[in-house]
């Protein structure tokens, strides 16, 4: 039975658009607006845009986006002239593509005014997600290099026996660790787990890395064909919902049954995120 509490969690630990998630928006904004002038910048709320305002509003205005990337949980906007900007949606941020003179959206905080009677919109409830402007591609490169290697790009099996043989901490809170592996969050960590059969409190040093790692690539590959999981705030470019979560394996199931043994799914914390797990499947 689900107790108050477990409810509670449910509607107040939001989570964060992991790698699929903000992939699928990457890829969108790239098919659709790489080579476009930024015309205008309008804002209401000056902590959305996270360096100066002025500054950034100076850096991007007329300059024209020349390819759109992602590292970790990070859009990244190339700007002519080696300038940059990048967008992280923390837990409620939205980037969305309308046509100028749409109407407007919920919480937007930030406009973009583009070329083509286009316009990018940053909306963003809970106002912790943000927009930096980076002068050059070494200031780009510097925020970056805070970042580890990620999944279904540079980390390779090796890499992540490394990553894992030298941390005594849960295998949960390494996969999240955006410094060791990029781009797992919440939602896929606890589904590749569960997939894996591995307890997310078992030390990463003692857990089997190969059919750990094999098991994230394919809860990520999962997510992201299904262009993201829509559990609560997360749209894609275009407003539209993913579908991961018809398909979650474990998050968010607490007091229901395992999909492998029937076993009622259990709830723990672990490094202050909800943690959903099979008591009879993922044992250590």
């Amino acid at each position: 039975m689900i107790c108050i509490f477990d409810i509670l969690f449910l509607i107040f630990d939001i989570p964060t658009p992991e790698l699929p998630e903000v992939e699928t928006i990457k890829r969108q904004l790239a098919d659709t607006i790489v080579g476009c002038k930024i015309t205008n910048v309008w804002f209401d709320n000056p902590k959305s845009l996270q360096s100066n305002p002025l500054i950034f509003v100076k850096g991007v205005k007329g300059a024209i986006i020349q390819k759109i990337d992602r590292r970790a949980k990070l859009v990244i906007f190339y700007l002519d002239g080696s300038k940059a900007f990048v967008v992280h949606l923390r837990m409620t941020g939205r980037l969305l593509i309308r046509k100028a003179g749409d109407s407007i959206d919920a919480f937007a905080h930030v406009v973009l005014s583009l070329e083509k009677g286009l316009e990018l919109r940053f909306c963003d409830a809970r106002k912790f997600g943000f927009m930096r402007f980076l002068k050059d591609q070494k200031e780009l490169k510097e925020l970056l290099l805070g970042y580890g290697p990620e999944p279904l790009d540079d980390l390779s099996l090796e890499k992540f026996r490394q990553i894992l043989s030298k941390n005594q901490r849960s295998i949960k809170e390494v996969l999240t660790d955006q410094k060791l592996i990029s781009g797992i969050g919440n939602i896929y960590a606890n589904d590749g787990l569960w997939l894996a059969k591995t307890h997310p409190l078992e030390p990463a040093n003692k857990v089997d890395a190969a059919i750990v790692f094999k098991a994230i690539e394919k809860v990520l590959t999962e997510g992201l064909k299904d262009g993201g999981a829509s559990d609560q705030w997360y749209v894609n470019a275009f407003g539209a919902k993913g579908k991961y979560q018809e398909h979650f394996k474990v998050y968010g199931r607490i007091g229901k049954p395992c999909l492998r043994c029937k076993t009622i799914i259990k709830r723990i914390v672990v490094a202050s995120r909800g943690t959903f797990y099979c008591p009879k499947c993922q044992v250590f």
